[in-house]
């Protein structure tokens, strides 16, 4: 199973390291249950998020870019094109989007509604992290 994990999902892990995404990372993406898909634009946008300095207090510069530097290495880059169509509310959501389409994802998990209220981008579908545990718990 090929997956995009939407940034806020990062964001929760490394802030609570609490269930669902702390299961999803640290047990399954850790034995490999799903191929982690990201791209440099993505992982961009995961360094402006944890340089904001409301965040700073939970973490700091090295854990930072430690942290960014081991999804990185857990992912499957792919390249994405210079423009892309919009299909979000937010635009910043269509680079996951695109991300999914181009890395040819079987899903997308998120916590962001702009995304989950769409329900699935062509025949990828999207999900709440709880949702994809709940998926991969029931395929191992």
């Amino acid at each position: 199973m090929r997956a995009v994990l939407d940034n806020n999902l990062f964001v929760s892990y490394l802030l609570t390291h609490r269930p669902p995404i702390a299961e999803i990372i640290d047990i399954h993406l850790a034995r490999g249950d799903f191929v982690l898909l990201n791209s440099p634009i993505l992982l961009g946008e995961l360094e402006r998020i944890l340089h904001y300095p409301r965040l700073h207090q939970y973490y700091d510069d090295d854990i930072r870019l430690r942290f960014i530097a081991l999804i990185a290495a857990l992912s499957e880059i792919v390249d994405l094109p210079d423009e892309i169509p919009r299909i979000c509310r937010d635009p910043q959501d269509d680079w996951v989007i695109a991300c999914a389409v181009v890395g040819s994802a079987d899903i997308i998990v998120t916590g962001d509604r702009d995304l989950l209220d769409l329900g699935q981008v062509g025949k990828i579908p999207i999900l709440t992290a709880r949702d994809f545990l709940n998926q991969l718990m029931n395929k191992t």
